[in-house]
């Protein structure tokens, strides 16, 4: 029985996020946990579009491993073989693709998810709609931070 002393029957368990509508406040972005500098800001934009862009399919995202074939086999992100993608598998190919960093991407994610992205990524209850959402957030917190 919770605090309140509301049965555990009647205690709402709706996801915050879930359906195909689903939104995330883009979280502001601490000032000192970004560099400032337009090409780092403009490279961490551009990764977090292009792997928001790998993701916009449901049948691209996976769980349980950063990349994955057409067959459901895990492969690395970098394969030619990749063509599903976890949150950081899509951002590590998108990091690849572009030749660009990764390490702020992750990090803008990780302020919206407010874990480790992989194991926000690969609940169990996770859906599309929210992963796409942690995306647009933390390319809105990014964005603002301009």
């Amino acid at each position: 029985m919770p605090f309140d002393g509301t049965p555990i029957s009647t205690v709402s368990t709706a996801k915050p996020y879930a359906g195909p509508e689903a939104r995330l406040v883009g979280l502001p972005m601490p000032a000192r946990a970004f560099s400032r500098s337009p090409e780092i800001i403009d490279s961490r934009i551009a990764v977090l579009r292009r792997a928001r862009d790998l993701l916009e399919n449901e049948q691209r995202w996976c769980k349980g491993s950063f990349a994955r074939s057409w067959f459901n086999i895990p492969v690395p992100p970098h394969s030619a073989l990749a063509r599903r993608f976890c949150m950081i598998g899509a951002i590590m190919s998108a990091g690849s693709e572009l030749q660009l960093r990764t390490q702020d991407a992750c990090l803008a994610l990780q302020l919206q998810t407010v874990r480790s992205v992989e194991t926000w990524n690969d609940e169990p209850a996770r859906t599309h709609a929210e992963v796409i959402a942690a995306f647009d957030a933390a390319l809105l917190a990014v964005e603002d931070a301009l």
